[in-house]
């Protein structure tokens, strides 16, 4: 019997359980400080159990990580290391869906010579992204196409029927990870020179893209795209964007509230302070309303949508803030959070899109999209975490059948990965539809259409 130890019993894991559990030879261990809400998920399926573990303590993680077959962390990306260390000591594998830090690459060259395998970016974005790119890709190449132009841009939101709210957004998984993503610095690479934009510039002049059945959304930069550019296979390439989906408005949004200092990271006092209060005292001093002065300082009317939407969210309101010492950033996402729910029976989506320019001998140029896009039923269930966890649950399975001969610190950009994981999604719902279409001949650039 292969055991598996899962640790993490969040909003993504019941599409993992679901998956595994139907490998009858297999033991599954869900590790996890909630462990009503582990219970829970395993209630009714025999060959799982729930445990009560503190992953930070090694007491209590190592030897749980010394009985296992395979790892799967889907706890906090900062926890990643010491588990991967863990597995190294124990000689077992590791499966995350969080990008690789400098942390966990510095354990590269000790995982190959150990044999041992750690695989990151294992989920949708990263993941299913990193899969269905070099896929599409090497299709290219084998074309005869010289790629000169790739974006890659991917989003977790409201399905258009359960869009019901003037931010365009509800939370399916951390609240916490998508404020904090907004504050990573960006690069990216734009007609052969390197665009470098710290926040919150990166909200600034988002890209456009019509979606086929889900309409118009916005892109914004995601990170530093360029250490993909090798592992893609796309170095001299003119463009590399990847970005961030979102309904449109979310940028000019997020960039107001970076204006007025409400993603800030230093604890302050909180305690009997309501919101517009503490909104007025990060405004210059001045007279009128506190919506006229609002505006003011975006530079907008007090009619303007990125207003009405502050004021919705109650950020004008006399909603108390939280009694206690927290940093504006930490307050406003517990305010997010709150308002920005799916109801009972609402919908989300996942968008996945990869437009790529190639350029062939005859001087023609064509445009290949891939695509996926998927609805679910908001909670356990939601497009999000089946995106998310399916691609896990398939490594597991390669990992049980020994069908994986890596090691080291990998993502899955290597065709021994992505080509069975990609199948086996197909197979499980999660379609990725390609097409192509002729483009006009343009001598000044490749840059993918908008």
């Amino acid at each position: 019997m292969k055991r598996i130890l899962v640790l993490g019993a969040g909003l993504v894991v019941k599409p993992l359980l679901d998956d595994l559990e139907e490998l009858r030879e297999v033991d599954l261990r869900l590790a996890t400080l909630n462990v009503e809400r582990a219970r829970a998920l395993l209630a009714g399926r025999p060959r799982a159990t729930a445990l009560e573990v503190d992953a930070t303590r090694e007491s209590e993680l190592v030897p749980e990580v010394g009985r296992a077959d395979i790892v799967v962390s889907l706890i906090p990306a900062d926890q990643h290391v010491r588990i991967a260390r863990a597995c190294l000591d124990r000689g077992v594998p590791l499966v995350t869906t969080s990008y690789v830090s400098e942390e966990m690459r510095a354990l590269d060259a000790r995982a190959r010579e150990r044999g041992i395998l750690l695989l990151n970016e294992m989920g949708l974005d990263p993941g299913i992204d990193h899969m269905s790119a070099v896929r599409l890709i090497a299709a290219v190449r084998r074309g005869g196409g010289r790629i000169v132009s790739f974006s890659s841009c991917c989003g977790a939101i409201p399905a258009p029927v359960s869009n019901t709210n003037p931010w365009g957004y509800k939370f399916a998984w951390s609240p916490r990870g998508v404020v904090l993503a907004a504050r990573n610095p960006v690069r990216y690479l734009e007609n052969g020179v390197v665009v470098e934009r710290p926040f919150p510039d990166l909200f600034e002049h988002p890209r456009l893209l019509d979606v086929p059945g889900v309409g118009r959304l916005e892109a914004y930069p995601n990170r530093n795209c360029l250490r993909y550019l090798d592992q893609y296979g796309l170095a001299g390439t003119r463009d590399f964007f990847r970005g961030t989906l979102r309904y449109p408005g979310w940028c000019s949004t997020w960039h107001a509230l970076a204006e007025l200092n409400l993603l800030d990271l230093e604890p302050l006092d909180l305690s009997g302070t309501t919101w517009a209060e503490f909104l007025a005292r990060r405004l210059s001093p001045g007279t009128g309303r506190l919506v006229e002065r609002v505006a003011r300082r975006l530079g907008v009317t007090p009619q303007d949508r990125v207003v009405m939407r502050l004021e919705w969210l109650g950020l004008l309101s006399d909603q108390p803030m939280p009694d206690r010492t927290a940093s504006p950033l930490e307050a406003l996402t517990n305010l997010l959070e709150s308002r920005l729910r799916y109801a009972p029976g609402e919908s989300d989506m996942v968008v996945l899109e990869h437009r790529c320019v190639a350029e062939y001998g005859d001087g023609s140029r064509r445009l290949f999209t891939s695509r996926m896009v998927s609805t679910g039923r908001a909670g356990d269930d939601s497009a999000l975490a089946r995106a998310v966890s399916l691609p896990v649950a398939s490594a597991c399975r390669l990992l049980l059948e020994g069908r994986i001969d890596l090691s080291g610190v990998q993502i899955p950009v290597d065709p021994r990965i992505a080509r069975p994981v990609l199948l086996a999604l197909e197979q499980r719902g999660l379609h990725v539809e390609e097409s192509s279409a002729e483009l006009e001949t343009e001598s000044r650039s490749g840059s993918v259409p908008r």
